[in-house]
């Protein structure tokens, strides 16, 4: 750490300042240097604040002692956790790397470039755009980017799958835009590839978005390509549940199908963030308001100053460190055993009578109409019963679901942080029995409200708790 103020002072004559105006920071630089700066953060927060340290201390807790089957999550590790919490969150730099708006970036240019080529490498992508602080932001980034206010975007519908940001009417994206909706079909809960063509060519899109947050199956890149070249629309593939499994080949890849590629990377295991990918035809020169350049040009200027200020450097530090992790082996297995143990899981369902959607996965999540397994079981009595025993997933709207909001029909299932335990085809038939279990001691009293015997619960609650134990909370 260099205490380097610019002021013409004597190094002997600033570590003296650094004394007298902060003798904590003075010890630490004096013995250890920026190991020692770093060192024993938890130990700071306990002192400064107990009340959020032992937040946080519960929710390490409840990490290790439940069984977290939730698509949306994953677990980050210690070294991005470190990246996180360390001295570069207190960079602000506007901007990107090698123009910003601010002095003293040398070091965190270096750090973005290096996430940038990192993201590239893991994607297979010529273009990569870190700095959004989120996937909706991304998404609002490209939306901005390259369309108009008022013009025409097609995507899956909210209740089938689709993102809010994709065009719901509550979201800025449904608000200042004209949206329209493709459906999975009604009976099987499949995209329909030859609908959604027909949809497009009716609508006549600008934008056509693609991905979902509820989809089991295999998404086809290449059919999406062809309906937006076919009515001349730009396609962006929103991967931030499968990104995992893009980067290790476990899934198809979008990056040279779709104009923009967007995903959060904490669900993949990562901190939280946002990204912004490109292939080929990163540099094609297009056209939005009159303005003519290169597609990278517009994106990064509808990043900053268009969507964006300040960014997260710490975020994009901890980005580099997950970005490498995913270029790992074991990364990249782990993502097929992810697939493994959601296929298991859900065949274990299905074979104890549940009605696993569209009859099984291909991907990390899959979806189980409990309604069809009981009669006035709903999506968030599920959810809520569950979570009382120690097991936690997500109630949603199943497509064509006539519950109100909040209600739901569906519960959707995740593999990614119980893969991340080490947890295989065995553990998978156990939790399979589990859910059963809960499921069956519910006693249901409305859409909304149940009872639950406290000793089942309790004695539930420790089964888990057993079954987790010496896996912790990473």
């Amino acid at each position: 750490m260099s205490l380097d103020d610019g002021g013409g002072e004597s190094a002997e004559g600033r570590i003296g300042i650094l004394k007298e105006s902060d003798r904590e920071v003075y010890e630490l630089v004096k013995k250890d240097g920026f190991e020692g700066y770093h060192k024993g953060l938890f130990g700071a927060l306990a002192e400064a604040d107990v009340e959020v340290y032992e937040l946080v201390e519960r929710e390490y807790e409840r990490l290790g002692n439940t069984l977290i089957l939730q698509a949306a999550e994953n677990r980050s590790s210690r070294a991005v956790l470190a990246a996180l919490g360390s001295v570069v969150q207190d960079k602000t730099a506007e901007g990107f790397a090698g123009a910003r708006m601010h002095g003293g970036c040398a070091v965190v240019d270096e750090i973005e470039r290096l996430a940038i080529s990192r993201a590239k490498e893991a994607f297979g992508a010529k273009y990569a755009n870190v700095q959004p602080h989120s996937g909706t932001a991304a998404n609002q980034v490209v939306i901005t980017a390259v369309l108009e206010s008022g013009d025409k975007i097609l995507s899956l519908g909210p209740g089938h799958g689709g993102h809010y940001s994709h065009g719901a009417s509550v979201s800025f994206t449904g608000k200042f835009f004209e949206v329209d909706n493709y459906f999975v079909d009604e009976e099987s809960f499949l995209l329909d590839y030859e609908a959604v063509r027909k949809k497009a060519a009716e609508f006549g899109p600008r934008l056509i978005i693609c991905g979902a947050s509820t989809y089991s199956r295999v998404i086809d890149f290449g059919k999406f390509r062809e309906i937006a070249d076919s009515v001349g629309a730009y396609l962006m593939a929103d991967i931030s549940h499968i990104s995992g499994l893009v980067m290790a080949g476990a899934h198809p890849s979008p990056i040279e199908f779709a104009d923009f590629t967007t995903t959060s990377t904490y669900k993949p295991g990562g901190p939280r963030g946002g990204l912004i990918l490109m292939g080929e035809a990163y540099d094609r020169k297009v056209e939005v308001r009159g303005e003519e350049k290169a597609m990278l040009e517009h994106i990064e200027a509808a990043t900053f100053p268009g969507m964006q200020g300040t960014i997260y450097l710490n975020h994009i530090a901890a980005k580099a460190v997950f970005f490498k992790e995913a270029l790992s082996e074991e990364y990249k297995s782990r993502q097929f055993r992810i697939i493994e143990n959601s296929r298991r899981l859900a065949g274990g369902l299905a074979g104890l009578g549940y009605d696993v959607v569209t009859g099984g996965t291909d991907n990390h999540l899959f979806l189980v109409n409990v309604a069809n397994s009981r009669e006035g079981l709903t999506g968030v009595i599920a959810q809520k019963a569950l979570e009382e025993c120690g097991i936690v997933v997500d109630m949603v709207g199943l497509p064509y679901d006539n519950r109100p909001a909040g209600i739901g029909s569906g519960v959707r299932f995740g593999t990614p942080i119980i893969t991340r335990m080490g947890m295989g085809d065995d553990e998978m038939d156990k939790i399979a029995g589990m859910v059963d279990a809960v499921l069956r001691e519910v006693v249901i009293v409305s859409e909304s409200e149940y009872r639950i015997n406290e000793s089942f619960r309790d004695r539930m609650r420790g089964q888990v708790r057993d079954f987790c134990r010496g896996l912790g909370a990473g």
